[in-house]
C-alpha cells in the first residue's frame, strides 16, 4: 500500500459523514506513477503495426508513454532504436523463440542468439528482459512444457546474469494464464527478479473482489495465488499485460467504461505496489473479435477516449529529474467512505497532488450498458499547514477522459470537491517552495 500513515488512523462520526484523520501521510514521487505506465506493441506483425509505423510513432510521442513491451526480433530492434533516439522510449524485451511456427515448443538453442542480438542491436533501449509469454497455452506439441519452461527460464536468467553487458538488467518471470499453470511450474525465485502477472479482469472494474472461489480474478487473488506460486519470497511484481477490449459480444466494454477502468487500473495497480503495468495494446490489430479491440487507438489510428486519458495522466504527473525524497503532508478527509481510493504524490517543486476516485462498477456487464454511480463530496482539511498551502486546483476526468481544470476555493485550510468513478486530482501548491 502506498498510502503510508506514520501515526494511527482515527475514525469518528462527523455529522452524517466520517472524518478520516490521516496524520502525516507520506507522499510518493509523482513521476514514479508515470514510470509505472507501459504499453504492448507488435512491430513484427504484418498489419497496422508494420505498415503505419510513422503514424504510430507520432501517437506514442503525443501520449508520452515511456515503456513498450515487444518481442526480441529485428523489427523490434529497428523500431525501438528509433523510438529511443527520437522519444526516449525504452523496451521490455520478450524472449522465447520457437521451433517452427506458433504455437510451438520453445527452442532453447536460440537463447544465445536472442541475447547476443539484444546486446549488439538494442542494448541502450532495453530496460528489462522477460521470459517466454503464456507458454502454458502456446507450447504446441510439447508434452513436457512444465519442465521446459522452467529449464528455459532458468537458463535465460543464468546467461543474462553471467554476461557483463546484460547482468544489471532485471529478468521478469514467464507469464502464464491459469492458476494451475502457476502451481505446476512452481517456485521460480532462483531465476526471476520480478513476478510476471497478466492481470486481465474481464469486463469488471479494476478493484473488484473477484468472481470465483478465493476471490478468483481480483488483484488480491492474483497476489495470493499466482504471485506466491511463482515467488514464495514475495519478489516485486510487473504486469506485462493488462487491460480491456471493446468487443461487446466477447465480453468487452464500451469505450467510455474502458476510459474509466484503464485510468483507474494504472492507479490501482500502482497503489497496490505493482512496479509497471503494460496495457495491452497500442492499436487495434484489425481482426474481428476481442483480440482486435484492445488498443489505445482504433485501427485507423483515431484516438479512443482512453488514449486521451493516459495522455492526461502523464501530463499531470510527469516530473522528470534527479531522485528526491518526497515530504509528508498532514491532512484529513471528511466524506462517506464508500469504496474510495487515494494516493498522495509530490513533485520536485514541492507541490502535492492528491489522486482520488471511487472504485465502483462503471459498466453493467449483464446488460452491456454504462453506469454512472453518484459522486461523493469530499472536504479536505490541511492540518498543521507548514507548507502555507493556500491554492488548490482540481483536475477532473470526464466520462470521455477529457480533462477539466478548476480553481478551488480554499477557506481556513479546507477545500471541497467531488469524487466519482473517474480519476480526480487535487493539486496543492506548496508556497514555501515557490518563494
Amino acid at each position: 500500500m502506498l498510502r503510508l500513515i506514520i501515526t494511527s488512523l482515527i475514525f469518528f462520526l462527523h455529522g452524517s459523514s466520517i472524518l478520516v484523520r490521516a496524520d502525516i501521510v507520506q507522499a510518493v514521487a509523482a513521476d514514479s506513477f508515470v514510470e509505472s505506465i507501459g504499453v504492448n506493441t507488435h512491430w513484427a506483425y504484418p498489419n497496422v503495426y508494420r505498415y503505419n509505423y510513422t503514424g504510430l510513432k507520432q501517437k506514442l510521442g503525443d501520449v508520452g508513454i515511456r515503456y513498450i513491451r515487444d518481442g526480441a526480433n529485428a523489427a523490434t530492434y529497428n523500431r525501438s532504436n528509433d523510438l529511443f533516439e527520437s522519444l526516449g522510449i525504452r523496451m521490455n524485451m520478450l524472449t522465447g523463440r520457437r521451433s517452427g511456427g506458433y504455437p510451438a515448443p520453445l527452442d532453447p538453442t536460440q537463447i544465445d542468439a536472442e541475447l547476443n542480438e539484444i546486446k549488439t542491436q538494442a542494448l541502450n533501449v532495453t530496460i528489462s528482459i522477460e521470459a517466454p509469454n503464456e507458454y502454458d497455452i502456446s507450447h504446441g506439441p510439447d508434452t513436457d512444457w512444465i519442465g521446459n519452461i522452467k529449464n528455459y527460464s532458468s537458463t535465460l536468467y543464468a546467461k543474462v546474469k553471467a554476461d557483463e553487458l546484460l547482468k544489471n538488467l532485471p529478468v521478469i518471470g514467464p507469464s502464464l494464464t491459469k492458476v494451475e499453470s502457476y502451481e505446476a511450474v512452481g517456485n521460480s525465485d532462483s531465476f526471476i527478479d520480478y513476478v510476471n502477472l497478466h492481470l486481465y479482469q474481464a469486463n469488471r472494474w479494476p478493484g473488484n473482489n473477484g468472481w470465483g472461489s478465493n476471490g478468483y480474478g481480483s488483484i488480491t487473488w492474483a497476489f495470493n495465488w499466482l504471485a506466491r506460486f511463482q515467488s514464495p519470497s514475495f519478489k516485486p511484481i510487473q504486469a506485462t499485460e493488462s487491460g480491456y477490449n471493446n468487443d461487446l459480444p466477447s465480453g468487452g466494454i464500451s469505450e467510455i467504461a474502458e476510459c474509466k477502468y484503464t485510468t483507474r487500473m494504472f492507479a490501482e495497480f500502482f497503489r497496490r505496489g505493482i512496479l509497471r503495468t503494460y496495457k495491452y495494446e497500442l492499436v487495434n490489430q484489425g481482426q474481428a473479435g476481442r483480440e482486435g479491440a484492445f488498443g489505445l487507438l482504433r485501427k485507423d489510428l483515431s484516438e479512443k477516449p482512453i488514449y486521451q486519458g493516459v495522455k492526461n495522466l502523464i501530463s499531470i504527473f510527469g516530473d522528470k529529474g534527479a531522485d528526491f525524497t518526497p515530504s509528508t503532508l498532514d491532512y484529513a478527509l471528511d466524506h462517506q467512505l464508500n469504496d474510495s481510493r487515494e494516493i498522495l504524490f509530490q513533485k520536485r517543486n514541492g507541490d502535492f497532488y492528491l489522486m482520488m476516485w471511487l472504485e465502483l462498477p462503471s459498466w453493467d456487464f449483464n446488460n452491456n450498458t454504462d453506469l454512472n454511480p453518484p459522486a461523493q463530496q469530499v472536504l479536505l482539511t490541511i492540518l498543521h499547514n507548514i507548507y502555507n498551502i493556500s491554492n488548490a486546483t482540481l483536475y477532473e476526468f470526464g466520462n470521455d477522459c477529457q480533462l477539466t481544470v478548476i480553481d478551488l476555493q480554499m477557506n481556513n485550510n479546507q477545500v471541497e470537491f467531488d469524487i466519482t468513478d473517474r480519476i480526480s486530482v487535487v493539486k496543492l501548491t506548496n508556497s514555501t517552495s515557490h518563494t
